[in-house]
């Protein structure tokens, strides 16, 4: 018998990318090494890097060279779809299946690459940037083990 098991979805072309201003303000661009990091909505028409606990808006999937808004980094952020996370090291509970995702403490700083987005089992399900577990990849779910998220 044939093994199936769900997997991100590269090149979807139903994914909701867009092009948005990055980083906290000029002083603080994203660069190549932010790739893949969980952002959220700020409030300058950006989005900038989780912290812990927030719900995620979506993942950087690219930068370009160019700055707007008088110096802010620019680059594409998928908002929906599938991403491979990492359970942060921390957590204490575990993410099943089923179970919702938002921003764990990131591993790294700004500019720094990161093997995987970190996240933490979401307390309560209120709030509109939803992300749930549809897979383990290794592990039970607990902390350091690799998850599937998907927007829903």
């Amino acid at each position: 018998m044939t093994d199936f098991a769900f997997t991100p979805l590269v090149n979807d072309p139903h994914a909701d990318v867009i092009t948005a201003a990055l980083g906290v303000d000029a002083s603080n661009k994203l660069n190549d090494n932010d790739v893949g990091k969980p952002v959220i909505l700020a409030a300058n028409d950006n989005y900038v890097l989780c912290a812990d606990g927030d719900d995620i808006d979506g993942f950087v999937t690219s930068l370009e060279a160019e700055t707007v808004n008088d110096g802010f980094s620019v680059g594409s952020v998928q908002r929906n779809k599938r991403f491979q996370v990492q359970v942060e090291a921390g957590e204490a509970g575990t993410l099943a299946v089923g179970t919702f995702a938002v921003a764990g403490i990131p591993a790294v700083a700004i500019n720094v690459k990161q093997t995987y987005p970190q996240v933490i089992l979401k307390a309560a399900v209120a709030g509109a940037a939803l992300w749930k577990v549809i897979s383990i990849i290794s592990g039970t779910g607990v902390a350091g083990d690799l998850v599937l998220i998907e927007r829903v």
